[in-house]
């Protein structure tokens, strides 16, 4: 094993090849299943492959966040616990555990991403593919609705005026979209300050522009409204620390309040929401805030039957699912097997001691990326604290697009080489 900071030997082409299939991964999940999983087994084999008497000095051991490792043990140990005394089939509590995977692949990519090349390698790609996303959104976006109207004739229109109006996305999904553009708009700018040339540097703030403008105008999420608020004050914290928490705060602020007054669709979304929420109770639809206000009403039932334990891993659907039945009718009588909190979820199925665990890994990641006091550590940072506040309303450490993302930009951005220690970009051992 490596003494800390100790410089690692030159990189190999397999670590190179490693690397690249981890950022191939991530931008692959942007946009398919089937591509992300492709590129989640690419990375696996590669690593399992550099594990090798002959590869492991690559692996940078010295800056490895034991504390992560051992609350992400605990965290999932919990899990493990729930399962002597879960009402739930064992085959699907142990899916639920599965599903945690996605946080654990931190741990080997910190073991691969310490240098600054690669992380830059990552940025750029991620960038570069938001940005064709992007111009394909916007470009989708300023077709007119007759002419999509009158390429697809043979459909119902109201099929055609919903999906093209509400749908105008090229990622995953609208939410998806949102917090990756939310992403991008911030990572556009930080690129402008690292330019030299003037029409760079214009170029990038005009994109940072773009992205902005897509999210308040097109991509229907407000996940990225989060996102990009979130990020606004941790820019301010990044340049002036504490002062910039409370400017950021206050431009935060301002911000919100003038999109929602200003720009049409911000409102038109917000005020949606607000609408939803209300009218659950006698909505002959199912909406997105509506089933929110439900799901936590139950949640909020079934954390009291027992708030220190919970009801067992993978106990929430099956007490969800008898409760809802006996107490409603219609849509709102559904099973649902996730609250669409992340915390409620916790709670519900681990109680006060799953959520305790859960909360001292996101300290410990918050506390890694934060430690080095490297730029890409704190974009990391920013990163985690917008997933925490999203996942208020969803449960983005858990779905499957927005959890990978996050364990990969976590894992890629949390550690740094010390500073003057000698980076290295050859491809021979020395």
């Amino acid at each position: 094993m490596l003494a800390a900071h100790e410089p690692l030997v030159a990189p190999s082409r397999l670590l190179r090849w490693t690397q690249n299939a981890a950022i191939f991964a991530v931008c692959a999940n942007l946009f398919s299943t089937a591509l992300g999983n492709l590129g989640f087994l690419a990375f696996v084999v590669l690593f399992l492959c550099l594990l090798a008497p002959g590869q492991r000095r690559h692996l940078d051991t010295g800056n490895f966040p034991l504390a992560v490792a051992v609350t992400m043990g605990l965290y999932i140990a919990w899990q493990v616990v729930g399962l002597s005394y879960t009402d739930a089939p064992m085959r699907y509590a142990l899916k639920n555990i599965f599903s945690e995977r996605k946080m654990v692949y931190i741990l080997p990519l910190v073991l691969i991403f310490s240098d600054a090349a690669p992380k830059r390698r990552f940025l750029i790609a991620f960038l570069a593919v938001s940005t064709l996303a992007l111009v394909a959104s916007s470009a989708l976006g300023m077709i007119p609705l007759q002419a999509w109207l009158k390429l697809f004739s043979q459909q119902d229109p109201r099929w055609v005026s919903r999906v093209i109006s509400e749908n105008q996305f090229l990622l995953r999904s609208n939410v998806t979209q949102g917090m990756v553009f939310a992403l991008c708009a911030f990572l556009a700018l930080w690129f402008s300050l690292l330019q030299q040339k003037p029409a760079a540097v214009w170029a990038l703030r005009v994109l940072a522009a773009a992205f902005a403008i897509n999210i308040a105008t097109l991509t229907n999420g407000r996940s990225g409204y989060v996102v990009f608020l979130v990020l606004t004050v941790c820019a301010f914290a990044m340049r002036r620390g504490f002062r910039g928490v409370v400017v950021g705060l206050i431009s935060a602020a301002c911000l919100a309040v003038f999109s929602f007054y200003t720009l049409p669709t911000v409102h038109r979304h917000v005020m949606q929401g607000v609408t939803e929420a209300r009218e659950f109770a006698t909505a002959g639809r199912e909406t997105s805030l509506g089933k929110r206000v439900l799901l936590y009403g139950v949640t909020l039932e079934l954390i009291r039957e027992n708030p220190v334990l919970g009801l067992g891993t993978g106990g929430f659907k099956q007490r969800y699912s008898a409760i809802a039945a006996e107490k409603y009718s219609g849509w709102q009588s559904r099973p649902a097997d996730d609250p669409h909190s992340q915390y409620l979820f916790i709670l519900a199925e681990n109680g006060v001691i799953g959520l305790l665990t859960f909360l001292a890994l996101i300290f410990a990641i918050l506390r890694s990326c934060l430690q080095s006091g490297s730029i890409y550590g704190k974009m990391a940072a920013g990163c985690v604290l917008a997933w925490c506040a999203t996942s208020l309303f969803s449960g983005h450490f858990r779905t499957f697009p927005e959890g990978h993302l996050i364990a990969f930009i976590v894992g890629i951005l949390m550690v740094s080489r010390p500073a003057g220690a000698p980076e290295v970009t050859g491809t021979k051992a020395s």
